[in-house]
């Protein structure tokens, strides 16, 4: 028995270090689990729920209308992300929004809903813009190199919605890519400071042609295609 007045008994030695070893090395399997937690990335060959993450929202704008002209990448974001949600769903997957409506979600709170949801993917939405108004076209993100075909499946797919610029699949360190501990990508479907990526953009057809391509993508990354 311990004495908790200071002082032990003479049985207390071996028991006292028993103690501390057992606490010890549950300490460690409590690390090294959590560790593991992090470090693990898992495959993408049997997701069932996708994290579609409409980027921007509330006061955080993000890329304008090229002169104004149409709603702004937060706006067009949500729309694409709704219209992306039930082709998803009636193809049997569960799908779950980090927003539904116009409120700004922290970048922290956008990644734990993926990481609490086991067995998922998280696909990030957004429109880009540039000082050079000649930029246009898409790009596909990635930050671990074992979700760089998922980036790929989809940005194959994003190329046939019309005739732009391929600006490739690349490697990026954005916070809801290197902080996610499920497959991510983060996905710019255009230019809205490009007066023809703008002007495409504006129109409901082609964001909804956006978003079967962003399924098509997600449904050719589950069956393991390799673009």
């Amino acid at each position: 028995m311990m004495h908790l007045r200071g002082g032990k008994s003479k049985n207390d030695g071996p028991a006292l270090r028993g103690f501390f070893a057992a606490l010890c090395w549950g300490a460690v399997v409590v690390w090294l689990s959590g560790c593991a937690g992090f470090e693990k990335y898992p495959d993408t060959s049997s997701f069932q729920t996708v994290v579609i993450d409409a980027g921007h929202g509330g006061h955080d704008t993000g890329a304008r209308a090229f002169r104004g002209q149409g709603a702004n990448e937060k706006v067009l974001a949500l729309d694409v992300a709704k219209r992306l949600k039930p082709i998803l769903q009636r193809s049997g997957y569960q799908v779950i929004m980090t927003r539904n409506s116009d409120g700004f979600i922290p970048l922290e709170r956008r990644v734990a809903i993926a990481n609490q949801t086991p067995n998922s993917i998280f696909v990030s939405i957004h429109f880009n813009h540039a000082r050079r108004v000649a930029a246009n076209g898409f790009e596909s993100y990635y930050y671990h190199p074992r979700y760089r075909r998922m980036a790929a499946n989809i940005q194959t797919e994003l190329l046939k919605t019309y005739r732009s610029t391929n600006r490739g699949v690349k490697n990026a360190r954005y916070y809801v890519l290197r902080n996610n501990r499920r497959p991510a990508v983060l996905l710019e479907l255009g230019f809205l400071s490009n007066p023809r990526d703008n002007q495409l953009a504006q129109k409901p057809a082609q964001r909804q042609r956006l978003a079967e391509a962003i399924a098509r993508g997600i449904f050719a990354e589950r069956a393991g295609r390799r673009p």
